[in-house]
């Protein structure tokens, strides 16, 4: 074997580095794409798209890896969606009153549901065979993300209302967003329910970064524990009940998932991250009162609750629309017609957007492709959410119990409660931590894989006599002659 020659797992382990690197390149993009967008108005529907070429890219790595057991009933429920997205796909594309307008609605509304699952598989197959500590250190690096977003946050706050940076990407003011004489600041995202989010998503990343804690060194140890405050400060200046709301349920779900292994030192911990985080908020209040103003305006001086109209507001998400006859039909009205972006080329998307807006991910579904879409899309999420808690529970061990928690605690709450269906890096977060589930769970039953790569087949080494070096063995070697065994020879067989 030529030793330049590689192998198949050498490519398979170069596939893997290259999806590593563009999950990498995804949480970067996702985390500053609101503002690149602000400060390139231009270039701002490219810069849009680009989450979405990193995406399909990861897709096509991700059809020629090869099966894993770990994902193949995933993947089954994953074609079985496909399958079921004709119809409405169908109905879409043809219901056609500007010639390709409609079809490309169809494109841009599949992709909403079919594209991203594409990063739950390139998460698995990106570090379902490498060490736990690269793992950590992917995580560790994300989790940092939390200072520039939160120095920027504080940014906004000191600027008025009318700066660049505390404007929409299409340029409008977002005063009316603002509460307390607060405006509620979107960081370095495009708005608001994006940078909630992030926050989300980074209760799961904040603990798996901290796990194993004890092995980093002096300097990580304090870094990664002062991003705690500015987690929390993070949170409750967004001034979303997103943000605060959804991050305390995540932890009590966490909690839970816990309990239900019977684990009670564990949700000890949790208990103790709960009240570590309780008395940070409490702290913040005191020396930095001005980053919760707008949240404790919105929610009559309550800094964590769950107060009568975020109640009403939950109920109504998944109950209200059902009254509306339009939201009723079988097939809908087109897929795609309330995602964002779909109105910059789309005027019969433009022309919905502009009478109505479906805030919330079930009544956009609703509308968007009648009972049948809400059905089988729910069906599906609900099936994802199923499978990752029963590899939790049956499957992780109790290591890796309480970050794992955290992170299926996530996949609960926003694959419930989510838009991810109009809104992509929502959805993008939400597969990265269904990929990380599925990781871990497979690290705690899996065999190990060799540390090194297979070395091609090379010639037994040389038997050395007592005493002697290399290189006096060379000298007193005898020899090869004609006749012995491994002689090049002629055509007609005889010795050269």
């Amino acid at each position: 074997m030529n030793p330049t020659e590689k192998t198949p797992l050498m490519i398979e382990r170069g596939k893997e580095l290259r999806l590593r690197q563009l999950i990498s390149l995804l949480v970067v993009v996702l985390t500053f794409e609101g503002i690149a967008r602000k400060a390139f108005p231009t270039l701002s529907v490219w810069l849009f798209l680009l989450k979405d070429f990193i995406v399909t890219i990861m897709a096509l790595y991700v059809v020629r890896m090869p099966a894993a057991p770990a994902l193949s009933a995933l993947w089954r429920a994953y074609k079985i969606l496909a399958v079921l997205f004709v119809p409405p796909f169908l109905c879409t594309a043809w219901n056609d009153w500007v010639v390709g307008d409609h079809l490309l609605l169809a494109v841009f509304g599949a992709k909403q549901y079919l594209l991203f699952p594409m990063v739950g598989f390139a998460t698995f197959y990106a570090f379902h065979r490498v060490k736990m500590e690269e793992i950590l250190r992917f995580f560790r690096w994300a989790s940092l993300l939390i200072i520039p977003t939160a120095a920027l946050a504080f940014v906004q706050l000191r600027l008025p209302h009318d700066h660049w940076l505390n404007m929409a990407v299409t340029g409008t003011s977002l005063s009316a967003f603002a509460a307390a004489g607060e405006l509620r600041v979107s960081s370095s995202f495009s708005f608001v329910a994006q940078y909630c989010a992030f926050l989300n998503a980074q209760v799961f990343m904040l603990m798996l970064a901290l796990h194993e804690w004890r092995k980093r060194s002096l300097i990580w140890k304090a870094l990664l524990f002062s991003l705690v405050p500015l987690f929390v400060m993070s949170s409750f200046i967004t001034g979303s009940r997103g943000a605060v709301v959804g991050n305390t349920v995540i932890i009590l779900v966490a909690g839970v998932l816990v309990l239900c292994r019977f684990e009670f030192g564990k949700a000890l911990k949790i208990v103790a991250v709960a009240v570590l985080l309780l008395l940070t908020v409490r702290v913040v209040q005191h020396f930095v009162p001005q980053t919760m103003a707008a949240y404790s305006e919105r929610e009559e001086g309550h800094l964590i609750g769950l107060s009568a109209e975020v109640k009403q507001r939950v109920y109504d998400s998944f109950f209200v629309p059902v009254k509306d006859k339009s939201m009723r039909t079988l097939f809908g009205n087109g897929l795609g017609v309330m995602s964002n972006g779909s109105d910059t080329f789309s005027p019969y998307a433009a022309v919905w957007r502009n009478y109505m807006w479906t805030e919330t991910d079930f009544s956009s579904t609703l509308f968007e492709g009648g009972i049948y879409l809400a059905v089988i899309w729910y069906g599906f999420r609900l099936y994802v959410i199923g499978l990752t808690t029963r590899r939790f529970l049956r499957e992780i061990s109790g290591e890796f119990s309480v970050p794992t928690a955290f992170t299926q605690g996530f996949v609960i709450v926003i694959g419930v409660t989510g838009t991810l269906a109009i809104q992509p890096p929502i959805a993008i977060w939400w597969w990265l931590a269904v990929g990380m589930v599925l990781v871990l769970s497979w690290k705690c039953i899996s065999p190990p894989e060799p540390e090194i790569e297979i070395e091609p087949d090379l010639p037994p080494p040389r038997k050395l006599f007592r005493g002697r070096s290399l290189y006096a063995e060379v000298l007193h070697s005898p020899r090869e002659k004609p006749g012995v065994e491994g002689a090049p020879r002629d055509k007609s067989g005889r010795d050269q």
